[in-house]
């Protein structure tokens, strides 16, 4: 129906909860969670998420909406971000 539509259309809107920028703030906070806050790990998570991003996508039986796509570009570039802060961090000790 219409609201169901327009609640959809919301939601995935750049500020919505499954919009790129809240759900690749979520992947980037798990990752941070799961490497205990260590930045040194971010190429792991990244390469973490590629393949779940994979995985997603034979299940899918094919490309990915443009919306994962830039969910996925977007969580990369954050976590590349945060390990690059933590370097530049490390190099005024």
């Amino acid at each position: 129906d219409d609201e169901t539509a327009a609640l959809a259309k919301e939601e995935i809107s750049e500020d919505g909860y499954w919009g790129v920028k809240q759900t690749s703030d979520r992947l980037v906070s798990f990752a941070k969670a799961l490497t205990g806050g260590d930045p040194d790990k971010a190429d792991m998570m990244i390469e973490a998420i590629k393949k779940g991003f994979e995985q997603a996508t034979k299940a899918w039986g094919g490309d990915l909406p443009d919306i994962c796509k830039q969910t996925l570009e977007t969580a990369i570039s954050k976590l590349e971000e945060w390990k690059k802060s933590a370097t530049s961090d490390a190099s005024y000790k």
